[in-house]
């Protein structure tokens, strides 16, 4: 129900932060200026991923305005896995992989014309997560993302498509597991309700074309952002997923600019 009533609320506007959808923004932070993000993710994992039950993430990401147009970041998470009882396998917490990028905006959005803002996302994922416990993959990943975002009589639509070139998706126990090229793609809209208020819809997923095992995540979220300040947000979100994804979950966050 919460689902059909943000589609009917999708058909007056601030820039939309990422958090909490998977597809991505165009927007950058401003040049000489940070911006912090924290996200606690619950999820319930899918059957075929036991004897793992439920993960709880929490993902810290520090950004910042290197130049006009340019935003640099790092993120982190702490990862709880919830393992069955008798499985052999202890539950597990820890550090996660460790993942930098650098996003740059390319073009502006023209408010009255049918151009797009365009913004290309590069990032690197470190393996610092203990590989035999599932906090991390084990892999360096390297992916690219692209991002067109307009908006359409209030709405604002992001729609992505990225490759990464090897590593895997996976956090801790969520994502494709098997190494290669995985390519990926996200659709969303977002529209404020009130000065404070935004909600948004977003459809994101990603498969495995290497010649491999074949291996693919989908996931629906439903959420938005309540507007403490200007610069700062409390971010929330539901989400169901299929085959690598979550099979459901829920997000809590902030989002800060100092």
């Amino acid at each position: 129900m919460f689902i059909f009533a943000c589609l009917a609320l999708l058909a007056s506007t601030r820039s939309l932060a990422q958090q909490p959808f998977v597809t991505d923004d165009a927007e950058v932070t401003e040049k000489g200026h940070f911006h912090f993000q924290y996200a606690n993710l619950y999820n319930v994992l899918q059957e075929s991923a036991k004897p793992n039950l439920r993960q709880d993430t929490n993902n810290f990401v520090i950004q910042y305005g290197l130049l006009q147009g340019v935003e640099v970041n790092v993120d982190f998470p702490l990862i709880a896995i919830r393992n069955e009882s008798g499985s052999g396998r202890p539950s597990v917490f820890g550090l996660g992989d460790v993942d930098f990028a650098v996003k740059w905006k390319l073009l502006e959005e023209a408010p009255d014309g049918a151009r797009p803002a365009f913004t290309v996302n590069g990032a690197v994922e470190f393996a610092t997560g203990n590989e035999s416990k599932q906090l991390g993959s084990g892999l360096t990943d390297y992916s690219i993302n692209t991002i067109l975002q307009k908006t359409f009589s209030g709405t604002q639509l992001h729609f992505n498509a990225g490759i990464q070139f090897s590593g895997n998706t996976a956090t801790g126990a969520v994502g494709i597991h098997t190494p290669g090229r995985i390519l990926s793609v996200g659709l969303s809209g977002a529209r404020d309700l009130s000065e404070r208020l935004r909600l948004g819809l977003d459809l994101n997923g990603a498969a495995i074309y290497d010649g491999g095992p074949t291996e693919k995540q989908l996931q629906l979220t439903a959420g938005g952002n309540y507007s403490f300040t200007s610069n700062d947000t409390f971010d929330f979100a539901v989400f169901v997923g299929w085959y690598q994804a979550p099979r459901v979950g829920f997000t809590l966050g902030i989002s800060v600019t100092p």
